[in-house]
């Protein structure tokens, strides 16, 4: 009786301590949980988009780039903010040789150094929001006025502008910017090596404005998926609000041309205000690891005097197409690009009336680029042809070459480069108008 007695008794005791140990296991279990789960970090946030091959991608455009983190002010890594200078220089050296035809030619080549200076600030809020906000101070190179001439260092008489100013938002491959913002699939694929002066010289800038560069105060709205990539952007206003004004051509008023006439009434520094300009670009672009390809199109609709609602509207429209074909891992570029424009034109006699025959226009353009290590070589060729009537009739041909060294990689480069330009009148004989050659020696930083 006395043995089952203490067996029972040695039962209960093994069975009480095990289920102490259980309670304890169990609550330090729970306790390691409970701790675990407050001391586990964040999740870390996305990662950012890839940078641009070379800042000259940035050049034109920062509409679709990543904004690289480099020389950051300001960062909070928890929400993915940060803030950046921007500040891009360009020094160079211009020896112009210009001529006119027949008997008349009388201009003097020259030498001339020139300056042209970007700077503001760039960063993001958080993942999905990012801005720019840039100004140039101009660099002062035309071919309608007398060359490079530069700009002026006297206070009080600065050449300024604004160029990019935009906020921009990020989602699930939407991409919506507001404000003054040039459109990636307006801008053709061109040399490298032609950028010294950032697009901004006439050899350049001129070619890329006839074939629709469209740089519009407005907005744009981009949708990529699988590299391909759907766009529409939209700009109202005055003409001045986008560069689509340099294209459009004909007589507005007798003031001049849509780009023109708002600049010759210009008064307490604001663009005369009875010409309205509305302008949409739809356009589709793919990114392929061996090519890629952009295609827009751009609508013109005028008011040519917003003070009678009975004058004609203005019409037109640009279609622009570019190419180019990335080898050896992109150490060798050709491309190639072609638009053609087409618009209505007013009789300057009478305002209320179209004449019959509307100005045409056409651009092509080819080139090709060659990368080593930190040497570059490469040019462009562009042919543009306007005509406002059957009997006038201009053709303009441009074409650079250039070689780049770069000092410090991304941020700064010498360069070399050959521009040369020739507009001649279709009459009853091709009539050489102007002709330059300009030979530049430039040294950049762009931050």
């Amino acid at each position: 009786m006395t043995k089952p007695i203490a067996a029972a008794c040695v039962v209960a005791a093994a069975l009480m301590m095990t289920t102490s140990a259980d309670a304890q296991s169990a609550g330090t279990s729970s306790t390691a949980t409970t701790a675990a789960i407050v001391s586990s970090p964040p999740p870390p946030p996305p990662p950012p988009a890839p940078e641009p091959r070379s800042e000259n991608q940035r050049l034109l455009s920062t509409a679709t780039e990543a904004v690289p983190r480099a020389f950051v002010v300001y960062e909070n890594k928890k929400i993915g903010a940060f803030i950046k200078p921007v500040l891009q220089i360009s020094s160079t050296v211009v020896g112009y040789v210009p001529s006119l035809s027949g008997e008349n030619d009388s201009l003097s080549g020259r030498t001339s150094t020139l300056l042209l200076a970007r700077f503001g600030v760039e960063g993001r809020i958080t993942d999905w929001i990012s801005f720019r906000s840039v100004f140039e101070r101009n660099v002062g190179f035309s071919l309608s006025r007398n060359g490079p001439v530069g700009t002026s260092v006297w206070e009080g008489t600065a050449s300024l502008q604004a160029r990019e100013n935009y906020i921009r938002l990020e989602r699930w491959g939407l991409n919506l910017s507001a404000g003054i913002v040039p459109d990636p699939a307006s801008i053709d694929f061109i040399s490298d090596n032609t950028l010294d002066m950032f697009g901004m010289d006439p050899y350049v800038r001129d070619p890329l404005l006839a074939s629709g560069f469209n740089q519009g105060q407005g907005v744009l709205l981009r949708y990529s998926r699988w590299g391909l990539t759907g766009g529409l952007s939209f700009t109202g206003g005055n003409p001045l609000t986008t560069s689509l004004a340099f294209g459009f051509g004909g007589q507005v008023s007798t003031l001049g041309t849509l780009f023109s006439a708002p600049l010759r009434a210009l008064a307490n520094g604001i663009p005369g205000s009875d010409i309205h300009l509305v302008l949409f670009s739809p356009s589709l672009s793919y990114e392929h690891d061996y090519f890629d390809v952009k295609v827009a199109a751009q609508l013109y609709d005028v008011d040519i005097n917003l003070a009678n609602d009975e004058d004609k509207q203005l019409r037109g429209y640009n279609l622009r197409a570019t190419a180019q074909a990335k080898l050896l891992n992109e150490m060798v570029r050709v491309f190639v690009s072609a638009s053609m424009r087409s618009n209505q034109q007013i009789d300057v006699t009478n305002a209320a009336a179209r004449l019959d025959n509307d100005f045409k226009g056409m651009v092509f353009a080819a080139g090709a680029d060659y990368t080593f290590r930190n040497l570059s070589a490469g040019g462009q060729f562009y042919w543009v042809r306007s005509e406002a009537t059957v009997d006038n009739a201009l053709f303009a041909q441009y074409a650079n070459f250039g070689v780049t060294y770069w000092l410090w990689e991304r941020s700064v480069s010498a360069g070399l480069r050959w521009g040369y330009s020739k507009v001649t009148a279709e009459d009853e004989d091709l009539v050489n108008l102007l002709t330059s050659h300009s030979f530049i020696g430039s040294l950049r930083l762009m931050l």
